[in-house]
């Protein structure tokens, strides 16, 4: 097999294999499925039963909102000492 020939089949396998795995992938699941051509029979028991709703009028609650205590803040006693300027006499 020559240069060519090989180039050549491996371009078609390249161009063809998507096609081929998709193909492959409707038959298996074809196959895997069940034909929906046999007919279905589904049996559902249903009951009625009457039901009955009750409303009831409330009358509305008023809430009062709380009142808001505002706690003084402590007072802080200043414990700095005040910066004093002074001349350089040391020279």
């Amino acid at each position: 097999m020559n240069k060519f020939k090989h180039l050549q089949l491996i371009g078609t396998i390249t161009v063809f294999s998507p096609i081929i795995l998709v193909v492959l992938s409707i038959l298996i699941f074809g196959f895997g499925t069940p034909s929906t051509n046999e007919p279905v029979e589904q049996v559902v028991d249903i009951k009625k039963v009457d039901t009955v709703s009750i409303a009831q009028k409330v009358e509305p609650v008023v809430v009062k909102p709380t009142p808001i205590v505002v706690k003084p803040s402590p007072i802080v006693k200043d414990t700095v000492k005040p910066v004093v300027e002074s001349l350089d006499t040391a020279k």
